[in-house]
């Protein structure tokens, strides 16, 4: 069986921005492959300031997100960044063509899918991609002082998720999903 190509994306997207979704566009753009979000798991239990949005949140919101854009082809769940675990859950069906991820995390992941390459079963031609981060684009951090402040505008701007095929029917649906668990920290 012929195993299709991907390129991950991994994080505890608290929440997912546009920046994470350029990090999914490059690796379209460069290698036409969908992405596999990897989304570490964060249990309720484990919520804080920092990680203020459950796994069991934002799952099936992310499911929702991926519905909306071809480029997304899976998301799931993962203890952490463990490059040969990631390879096992998915290497039955999907071979690991490239990693995306922002200049934060490029040197670690590099170095991590060169040591373990063989043993996470990544693609021959396996690639790391670097997105330059903008924090115009990908500030998790300020999405989620737009939660508290109350700023739906900034919320929208930073965040994908008005383009959702239900926001027409709710506006800001997401925004105040999160804006309720953010706000139970504060």
């Amino acid at each position: 069986m012929n195993k299709i190509p991907i390129n991950i994306v991994i994080g505890r997207f608290q929440p997912f921005t546009n920046g994470h979704m350029k990090c999914i566009d490059e690796a379209y753009k460069k290698f036409k492959v969908p992405t596999i979000i990897c989304l570490i798991d964060t249990p309720e239990t484990k919520v804080d300031k920092r990680h203020p949005f459950s796994t069991d949140i934002l799952l099936p919101i992310y499911k929702e997100l991926a519905k909306d854009y071809k480029n997304i082809i899976d998301i799931i769940t993962v203890k952490n960044a463990d490059i040969v675990k990631i390879g096992e859950v998915v290497n039955d069906k999907y071979i690991i063509r490239s990693w995306t991820c922002g200049t934060d995390r490029i040197d670690s992941y590099t170095k991590m899918s060169n040591d373990y390459k063989e043993k996470a079963g990544l693609a021959d031609d396996f690639e790391m991609i670097e997105v330059k981060r903008g924090d115009e684009d990908v500030s998790a951090t300020k999405a989620r002082e737009a939660l508290i402040n109350g700023d739906v505008k900034t919320f929208n701007a930073l965040t994908p998720y008005n383009t959702l095929r239900n926001h027409l029917k709710e506006p800001n649906r997401v925004y105040n999903i999160l804006r309720e668990e953010i706000l139970k920290l504060n």
